[in-house]
């Protein structure tokens, strides 16, 4: 596969609505495409390799290889930058969706204190990774149902217990951002040090995202100190950071059906051109058509989406919502349609294709499971109020946020 296709057939064509204002750096961008290439020649991260330590190894390589590089640092960068980087990596492989950026860490980098930001900013920048821990057995991420509470300890510091389920990164994050309840009630974030005494750790293997240790994390008596909390409400810091937090998701997912499609438009005119197909199928030509259109417009919701929450726009998380929904089915649905044209090639366990669809399959629930971002995004509209206005919380107190 012609890895700059990514940037030259699926980005340039939509330049003139996706940076009308030319302040997206593409040499930069190119460069990062560049980079990633030569690092997976080193370590490759393919279908055939397993899941597991040795995924996740590699993984965690490329990063720091990046790092090493100067290529993880996008906060000096237009937030369009981080969406468009991160179809170049779901491009590539899906796994690589931790490749660049602070990921969850930009919690740390908004909200923490002076003391949080020092200790981890610069360690996020260089190579390590952030874990969120929000979701819960009996609620899901309905952060208004969270039960993980801190008491007041002794010495100023808060003790936390609880249970988190489903999360990702879960050996490999040098650091959780923490979502409980403090000593009065209120919900809060905080920074924990992935080494804290008391985090106790149970894996499960997924069937997909499988690049990353994915689980149980249990905290008991976990110590949080004053300068970890992280500056506001718990509800609204987690709404705010998932509004900017899903157009990468969603421009992530795009990429790699953006790969499967050029796969098979490869596949079948290499095919045509060998004398094994004399015509393509009107039915196949249909699907390459309407697939195409649909990846590129649901990129362009991305887009939208990351732009308002760049701008702070009240509508920024209903749209981050909808449009990552909206942006995974089109994924999901166009990868399917697709790997039917590659025959059963297209169905091998090695095929990368295949490895695509299961971690496809995956961010249906990841992030947000899309019945409930789609019902949040219904019931705003239906809203008595003008639709311009921003729904109420309480109709968002209920949207997953599982990561």
């Amino acid at each position: 596969m012609n890895r700059g296709e990514a940037i030259t057939t699926w980005l340039k064509p939509l330049r003139p609505v996706l940076d009308p204002g030319s302040q997206i750096d593409w040499t930069r961008l190119t460069t990062l495409a560049e980079a990633l290439d030569r690092t997976l020649v080193t370590y490759p991260v393919g279908p055939d390799l397993p899941a597991g330590v040795e995924r996740s190894d590699r993984l965690r390589a490329i990063r720091q290889d990046l790092a090493d590089h100067g290529h993880i640092d996008t906060t000096d960068a237009p937030a369009l930058f981080q969406v468009l980087a991160q179809f170049v990596c779901g491009y590539r492989d899906i796994d690589l969706r931790d490749a660049t950026g602070l990921g969850h860490g930009s919690l740390i980098a908004r909200h923490g204190s002076p003391q949080a930001r020092q200790r981890w900013i610069a360690r996020l920048l260089g190579g390590e990774l952030a874990g969120i821990a929000v979701t819960e057995p009996h609620g899901g991420s309905r952060l208004a149902e969270t039960r993980t509470r801190a008491v007041a300890g002794s010495d100023g510091t808060w003790l936390v217990t609880g249970r988190k389920t489903w999360i990702s990164r879960l050996t490999e994050a040098a650091v959780f951002v923490l979502f409980f309840r403090a000593p009065n009630g209120r919900l809060t974030a905080a920074v924990v040090d992935a080494t804290e005494p008391g985090l106790h750790r149970q894996p499960i293997p997924p069937t997909g995202l499988a690049g990353w240790t994915w689980g149980v994390l249990d905290l008991d008596a976990v110590q949080v100190r004053q300068e970890d909390v992280l500056h506001g409400d718990g509800m609204v810091l987690l709404r705010e950071h998932f509004a900017r937090y899903r157009p990468l998701v969603t421009a992530t997912a795009l990429g790699g059906a953006a790969a499967v499609f050029d796969t098979v438009t490869r596949r079948l005119s290499g095919r045509q051109a060998a004398g094994e197909l004399s015509r393509l199928r009107d039915s196949a030509l249909i699907t390459l058509g309407r697939t195409h259109t649909q990846l590129a417009t649901a990129l362009l919701g991305a887009a939208l989406a990351s732009h308002l929450a760049e701008a702070g726009d009240a509508n920024a998380e209903l749209w981050g919502a909808a449009t990552k929904a909206h942006g995974i089915d089109t994924a999901n649905a166009a990868a399917a349609e697709l790997a039917l044209l590659l025959g059963a090639s297209g169905f091998r366990a090695d095929c990368h294709t295949a490895k695509t669809r299961r971690d496809l399959s995956g961010l249906l629930y990841a992030d947000g499971i899309h019945d409930s971002l789609y019902r949040a995004a219904g019931k705003h509209h239906t809203a008595r109020e003008a639709t311009a206005l921003p729904a109420p919380r309480s109709r968002l107190e209920s949207v997953p946020m599982t990561a």
